[in-house]
């Protein structure tokens, strides 16, 4: 008798969830409907635009050219790590030469020509 009990209930509970979607269903037309009729519209762009892919890569070339145009043109160093130390004893720097002007010019030349 207690499976019966159960099985009623769910069955019940089932038929009240269908009785309350049934109601809602006209609600909410019923607001669709106004929102029509009154030109309002719950539909918002979203906020940042897709930008035009063209447009884009040549944001980004002007962008690395007025990078590469910002570094100097002269050589520059840095000191890559301990200094090394000769067989007669001498302790000479160990520096190499910044890349960071080349690696704008070939970011450049591979994206945008």
């Amino acid at each position: 008798m207690l499976i019966s009990r159960q099985s009623v209930a769910a069955a019940l509970l089932a038929l009240g969830c269908t009785a309350a979607g049934a109601q809602q269903a006209p609600d909410a037309a019923g607001a669709i409907a106004e929102a029509v009729q009154g030109g309002a519209s719950q539909y918002r762009p979203p906020a940042a635009a897709s930008e035009d892919p063209d447009e884009a890569r040549r944001a980004r070339c002007e962008s690395l050219k007025a990078q590469y145009n910002a570094t100097s043109k002269q050589r520059s160093y840095q000191s890559a790590g301990p200094a090394t130390q000769t067989a007669q004893g001498r302790t000479i720097p160990r520096i190499e030469r910044d890349k960071s002007r080349k690696s704008l010019q070939e970011a450049y030349r591979a994206n945008c020509t």
